[in-house]
């Protein structure tokens, strides 16, 4: 019997395993042309479902500068709807360091997460990363984690997609929107370089938010689950009943609200 299945050994042809490509362009060229125009029809069916799945104002927006609207800024309800049509999942592999911490009393200064996507077998496809300052907002960390995790996924979706070239970080991670007020403020507040004192773009009225501002802050109450008639009567009461909608906002009321938002969220 063992002299037989010699035999049939003998017989077989001898494998030769294939040599593992060092890099890309190492391939054989029909190898790496037929993986180009495959990445290259997949990535054109991404960019148009990005096109007409995501919805301005809900899960990116824009602002109003000189120079016309920026760059759309990815938020994270977009970040998570391209995660969940590619179906990959979000891991903070950093997390229980500051959980431990926690638990331990040490003092934190700065928070700083990183966020891993995973694709179905487990592998690491993109990531990125989020930091805050525990010295905003009275030192909340539960907040500062919230706010770097969204940053690190929103980062970590960019790289994913090569979506850069598309959006820009979250807006809102920018100090609360302070790059938006920067646009729009209110020329008692000073003016910013290049313009002069008073000056103020012709679709923003005196005194009032911009069209994007509005937007950011209906998106932000949804995004948080707060009850919207709520949020304006907690506004008419603040401004002695002359603020009524959120469109008739002043740059300085809409910084104190955006302050509350999370707040309330968490309470």
């Amino acid at each position: 019997m063992s002299e037989l299945i010699e035999q049939q050994a003998a017989n077989e042809p001898t494998v030769v395993p294939a040599a593992t490509a060092v890099s890309p362009l190492d391939l054989p060229a029909e190898v790496f042309r037929a993986g180009l125009d495959r990445r290259g029809e997949n990535r054109r069916a991404l960019m148009e479902w990005v096109r007409g799945a995501l919805v301005e104002g809900v899960d990116y927006g824009r602002v109003a500068t000189r120079r016309g609207p920026s760059k759309p800024s990815l938020w994270k309800p977009g970040a998570e709807k391209i995660c969940g049509m590619l179906g990959v999942t979000v891991h903070y592999p950093t997390l229980g360091d500051y959980e431990q911490a926690a638990l331990h009393g040490v003092a934190l200064v700065h928070v700083i997460l990183r966020c891993e996507i995973h694709d179905g077998g487990g592998n690491v496809v993109a990531d990125g990363v989020g930091a805050r300052s525990l010295k905003q907002d009275g030192g909340d960390l539960n907040k500062r984690l919230k706010m770097a995790a969204k940053s690190a996924h929103i980062d970590a979706t960019l790289r994913m997609a090569g979506l850069s070239e598309v959006f820009t970080q979250d807006l809102e991670d920018m100090a609360h929107g302070q790059n938006l007020e920067e646009a729009t403020r209110n020329p008692r507040q000073g003016a910013p370089q290049g313009r002069a004192p008073g000056a103020r773009p012709a679709t923003v009225p005196q005194g009032r938010i911009s069209e994007a501002q509005h937007k950011r802050l209906e998106a932000r109450i949804s995004r948080l689950n707060l009850d919207r008639e709520r949020v304006r009567a907690w506004l008419t009461k603040a401004s002695h009943g002359r603020v009524r909608s959120f469109q008739e906002l002043t740059p300085a009321l809409y910084r104190q609200l955006d302050s509350r938002l999370d707040r309330w969220a968490a309470q």
